[in-house]
């Protein structure tokens, strides 16, 4: 079958996962949804991480886990640009160039865009 007749709605991962802290693990098959958190456990896990007062390690582990789970269910909006936002100021505070650009690296700026404005969109509705 041709990539690009390939249904990729269908074989999103629909996350089940209710633990707010979760360690990264490397995928190496395809995840289980109940190993996935879904985006209302994420934005706790995120607010978690970003109240936390533990080590860099651990910090860096638990965003990592949190992207992965994002990644793996195809969501892209507010918190998905939220989340990559704080990885990436947390690496370049500490001085971690490397993770820095591992994450800036598969940030889609047409997907940055359209939640930025998404965002916008939102904010002029509610005022």
């Amino acid at each position: 079958m041709a990539v690009e007749h390939i249904d990729w709605d269908a074989l999103t991962v629909r996350g089940t996962c209710q633990e707010i802290e979760k360690r990264y693990l490397r995928l190496t098959s395809a995840p289980d949804p109940s190993t996935v958190r879904p985006e209302e456990i994420l934005e706790k896990a995120l607010l978690m991480v970003q109240n936390s007062q533990k080590n860099y390690l651990y910090t860096c582990d638990q965003l990592k886990s949190i992207r992965q789970d994002l990644i793996v269910q195809r969501t892209r909006n507010h918190l998905t640009v939220k989340v990559y936002e704080a990885h990436a100021r947390f690496a370049l505070e500490v001085g971690d160039l490397p993770e820095y650009n591992q994450i800036c690296r598969p940030i889609d700026m047409q997907v940055t865009t359209s939640c930025i404005y998404s965002v916008k969109k939102l904010n002029q509705l509610v005022q």
